[in-house]
């Protein structure tokens, strides 16, 4: 006679911890901002975004320095918000959103700024490449923590 028995207390251990785990989400959201300041980084370090040079900036490239990085204050003053639910990334420079997304600047919008998108996100709301890998990465690391 053959008897199986099953011992349900892991499975429900697990099952407890994994729907902790989705209900709070905090844990994972600081794990992703972390990761979105990180390729941030990268983007400022590599002059360009998802592996796509920025167009040199004429003023830099004058003095021999980095694109968007003669003064440090975009880099410096990127910062992330986190809760449950949302990853907030954003810099806290009236002038840095122009340098992400392009447009028009100056007296009478008579300057064109190219766009150098430095977030992990351009202004069509699309990661850059590797990120959206990087980011599920996490989650799934998050969600499977302590099983």
């Amino acid at each position: 006679m053959l008897e199986i028995s099953l011992d349900a207390s892991q499975l429900e251990h697990g099952l407890s911890q994994l729907l902790k785990n989705a209900t709070d989400t905090r844990p994972v959201m600081r794990a992703i901002a972390t990761e979105m300041v990180s390729l941030t980084e990268d983007n400022f370090e590599s002059e360009g975004w998802g592996g796509q040079k920025w167009k040199r900036s004429r003023r830099v490239a004058d003095n021999g320095g980095k694109t968007l990085q003669l003064s440090g204050r975009i880099a410096a003053g990127i910062s992330t918000q986190i809760g449950n639910g949302f990853a907030r990334i954003d810099s806290n420079k009236k002038y840095a959103a122009i340098h992400h997304l392009g447009g028009q600047a100056g007296r009478g919008r008579k300057v064109k700024i190219e766009p150098r998108p430095y977030l992990p996100i351009n202004g069509a709301g699309q990661l850059q490449k590797g990120a959206e890998s990087a980011l599920l990465d996490i989650a799934l690391k998050s969600l499977s923590k302590g099983l």
